[in-house]
């Protein structure tokens, strides 16, 4: 089961926050401190003051450690103590911030714990967003692209390996993808009027980002598209601000990248280490 919390930062109850931060913080000083920021006020794009009556400030610092302080009480423990233990099969749980994907054993198991959850998370204020939420069977013994999920910018599916063993597989998110050449193509036409160089540096950085995120084993050919759609955006925009006459044939601009340096796809994944016991 794949779910997402709908409008998560904006939903936190103050009150609870403050609840949960009193069971590991024995400083009243220091609490007063935290919900003074909670109700700082917020000055809107038309001048005004907003005194928010719950939800933390997106962009904060400490925004993400209490949005983590107010899942751990509201959903991991009560997974951890009641779901977990009161369900026939395995079961298991994956959240970072507000995504998480969990995954049971047993089909009944999924069905009680998605009817259980909006339940459990109104009681802190939160809803499920429903377009997000679905169960799914992701097996090994169920191979293929139609039963897959997306966690964290990524694609998991099931499929077989060279030798036609099932291997749990992840590529880019198609939806990730998209988003990720559209604001490159943006760049690039918005930036060929700088010089050749200093082009080619500022496009690495946001070609070697992508790479360090999604330079997965295995997702070679996801970043690989992202490489090729970026060279022809350059190719189209930079042969358009000089007019014919500095125009680029396609053999000379690749030729021109590569004496420049441009940041070719690599799987940043660090190799599993396998330990050897004695």
């Amino acid at each position: 089961m794949e779910a997402d919390i709908q409008g998560f930062f904006d939903h936190i109850d103050h009150d609870w926050l403050l609840k949960m931060l009193e069971q590991r913080i024995d400083d009243r000083a220091f609490l007063n401190l935290i919900r003074k920021w909670l109700k700082a006020g917020i000055l809107d794009t038309d001048g005004t003051i907003l005194h928010p009556e719950m939800g933390t400030p997106q962009g904060g610092i400490i925004s993400p450690v209490l949005a983590n302080v107010y899942l751990h009480y509201a959903l991991d423990l009560w997974f951890e103590k009641a779901v977990r233990k009161s369900r026939r099969g395995e079961a298991m749980m994956c959240r970072y911030a507000d995504d998480f994907v969990c995954a049971f054993r047993y089909q009944e198991d999924a069905e009680y714990f998605n009817q259980a959850l909006p339940e459990r998370l109104g009681k802190f204020g939160l809803e499920v967003a429903p377009e997000k939420t679905k169960i799914i069977r992701f097996s090994r013994f169920h191979p293929g692209m139609k039963r897959r999920f997306a966690f964290l910018g990524f694609e998991f599916y099931w499929y077989p390996d060279r030798q036609g063993t099932p291997r749990v597989k992840r590529r880019t998110a198609r939806k990730k993808l998209l988003s990720a050449c559209r604001r490159i193509k943006e760049w690039i036409r918005e930036n060929r009027h700088l010089p050749g160089r200093q082009f080619i540096k500022e496009l690495n950085r946001r070609l070697q980002g992508h790479y360090q995120y999604y330079g997965l084993r295995g997702n070679s050919e996801s970043i690989y598209r992202f490489y090729r759609w970026a060279k022809e955006c350059a190719f189209k925009w930079l042969n358009r601000r000089g007019g014919k006459k500095s125009s680029f044939t396609w053999e000379a601009f690749t030729q021109a990248l590569e004496r420049l340096g441009i940041a070719r796809p690599t799987i940043t994944e660090p190799k599993r280490q396998h330990r050897v016991f004695a």
